[in-house]
């Protein structure tokens, strides 16, 4: 059987960008992945400072959680937690 130099070149190239492309497309899957992780703990927070304010109303004003701000708000029946761009808030049903 006659072996070609050219042959393992094109084959070693291919298995070359192969690779590369599974190792940028789990970067690009990891990545999403600790934004969406990042979100819910955001989310989860913003729960637990509203909670913190109906368990005790002097809790300070922004808390700071992992270095982000909490501003908690309250009017009526809505109860509002901010924190960077995003706002959460809970309506009570009376």
């Amino acid at each position: 059987m006659n072996s070609r130099r050219g042959f393992v070149l094109i084959e070693s190239l291919t298995a070359l960008m192969i690779s590369t492309l599974i190792i940028f497309l789990l970067t690009i899957c990891v990545n999403e992945q600790f934004k969406l992780l990042n979100d819910w703990e955001q989310r989860v927070n913003a729960h637990k400072v509203i909670l913190l304010n109906l368990k005790d109303p002097q809790v300070k004003n922004p808390l700071v959680i992992e270095n982000k701000r909490y501003y908690f708000q309250k009017s009526n029946e809505i109860y509002q937690v901010r924190v960077n761009n995003d706002v959460y808030e809970i309506k009570v049903k009376s």
